[in-house]
């Protein structure tokens, strides 16, 4: 889910999603494919931003971070979606 207002409202959140733009438009292709997951962990962090915001959404993806490793299982890992919209963190 895209919350438009998150992106407009939080600045922290707009350089969060710019610098993992960065990312995934010019850095990853310089770096070999070794995430585990799908979606990747790119796609993990922004979905986890988009949808709880840069500080919560930021933890989520360096859970899933610490999770990819070369040894650990592989699989579908989604974001979980905040349905409730009550979030104490939302920046």
């Amino acid at each position: 889910m895209f919350k438009v207002y998150y992106i407009i409202c939080y600045p922290l959140t707009i350089i969060s999603l710019f610098l993992l733009s960065i990312y995934r438009g010019i850095i990853r292709y310089m770096l070999p494919s070794s995430c585990n997951y799908i979606p990747t962990c790119s796609k993990y962090a922004w979905d986890s931003i988009v949808e709880f915001g840069a500080i919560v959404g930021g933890i989520y993806a360096v859970k899933r971070l610490l999770r990819c490793r070369p040894n650990h299982k592989s699989g579908y890992d989604f974001v979980k979606l905040n349905l409730s919209g009550n979030y104490k963190w939302k920046c």
